[in-house]
């Protein structure tokens, strides 16, 4: 009797089964039925493209492009283009994405990869309702970025640079925010370049004629090979941010730098260079509440140059005020419209403080067990309150100094 009434309970719950599988159909008939009747459709799939396809509505990719030859993707007016994730790759050549010729900008490329072109994004073309271009949650890989004319800004969020450098050109404005950029300089020319929250590996910065870069609350580590920036007729700005291991300082000529609250290490070459000329019009270089430690000669960017309330440990040497030749039938060099005041300068391998040059105002700098001189500035404003001593050839020279 136990075996029979088994067997009947696998019988029921065979039935039962195949009674649900019946029931599951006839719902699922019904539901077409329903929809054929009420004239529903499923959603439709994307617009599929091929590679050098002009998009001219918002476009989401459902799969990876890959292109061998020529270009990837022209973008019409007002495009949104969503990667969907996937891949955009090209074989070395051609544009990746790009705008077309008769657009008017206001595009938007995001969430995907963008790999091995020649140039990786292309926008050229002037919004002409002032939206900037933006480029966001995008990983570029050998693919630079070209931002040409058009005076419209581009915006560049969330995006993982490799190996691709970003270019803007004529008034083609960067905006850089929340990224990671490795090997891939920033370089702008008659544009400017805004810098936040990003960390820059490798990756110098240059400017050139108008425009600026300004960086800000970022992270700049060269690994002991690039160099950290360029500068000419125009400025670099940093801002509270940690900056390192840059093989070269900045350098360049007829430009200014502006460093504020940021903590500069292991800069074997220094951090600012000799950025001025006797030719031209010399920008003005701004060096406050900075930290500099374990570097070359830290500061040796030429006159005029303001230095106040930094702390130099541990460097070559602190900062020095120099000029070059003059050419035939100019003045003698000065050092009128500098100053050093209210810096540290502690355990440096030379002198704290260096100029040989007439007019540099000094006061209210702290100079101790520094190896040359703590202030060595013949000729120099005394403005007063300069403190130095253990240090190794003596304490000052061109200004009274206080012992400890």
């Amino acid at each position: 009797m136990t075996q029979i009434r088994a067997a009947t309970d696998d019988s029921d719950t065979l039935r039962g089964r195949r009674r649900l599988r019946v029931t599951h159909a006839i719902i699922a008939a019904c539901a077409l039925g329903a929809a054929a009747v009420l004239g529903t459709a499923p959603a439709e799939a994307a617009p599929s493209v091929t590679c050098g396809s002009v998009v001219t509505s918002d476009l989401t990719l459902t799969a990876n492009l890959t292109c061998a030859g020529g270009d990837g993707l022209i973008l019409g007016s007002d495009v949104t283009l969503d990667l969907g994730g996937h891949r955009l790759s090209g074989d070395g050549s051609g544009i990746g994405v790009q705008t077309s010729a008769d657009s008017t900008g206001g595009n938007t490329i995001r969430n995907g990869l963008i790999e091995n072109w020649a140039t990786g994004v292309q926008l050229q073309a002037e919004s002409l309702n002032g939206v900037p271009y933006a480029v966001s949650g995008v990983k570029l890989d050998h693919a630079p970025v070209s931002h040409l004319f058009g005076n419209t800004e581009l915006m560049l969020v969330d995006v993982r640079a490799a190996d691709s450098p970003i270019t803007g050109q004529f008034g083609g404005d960067l905006a850089i925010s929340g990224s990671r950029l490795t090997r891939s300089p920033v370089d702008v020319f008659f544009a400017s370049a805004d810098i936040e929250d990003s960390t820059l590996i490798q990756s110098a910065v240059s400017t050139t004629a108008q425009g600026e870069v300004r960086i800000e609350a970022s992270r700049l580590d060269g690994k002991g090979k690039s160099a950290l920036g360029f500068v000419s007729e125009t400025s670099i700005t940093i801002t509270d941010s940690v900056v390192k291991n840059y093989a070269q300082p900045i350098s360049g000529f007829w430009g200014g730098v502006t460093l504020t609250g940021n903590t500069f290490t292991d800069m074997p070459g220094g951090v600012l260079g000799d950025i001025s000329s006797n030719i031209g019009s010399d920008g003005v270089s701004l060096i406050s509440g900075n930290s500099f430690t374990r570097s070359g000669v830290v500061l040796r960017g030429n006159v005029p140059m303001v230095v106040e309330n930094n702390t130099f440990t541990r460097n070559r040497a602190g900062v020095i005020f120099s000029r070059g030749e003059p050419l035939p039938g100019d003045p003698p060099p000065t050092a009128v419209g500098s100053r050093a005041t209210g810096n540290v300068f502690a355990r440096n391998a030379g002198t704290g403080i260096e100029s040989l040059l007439p007019g540099l105002a000094v006061g209210d700098n702290l100079a101790h067990r520094n190896g040359g001189y703590g202030i060595f500035a013949p000729d120099a404003v005394d403005l007063g309150g300069n403190i130095a001593y253990r240090n190794g050839l003596g304490q000052c020279v061109g200004v009274t100094c206080a012992g400890r």
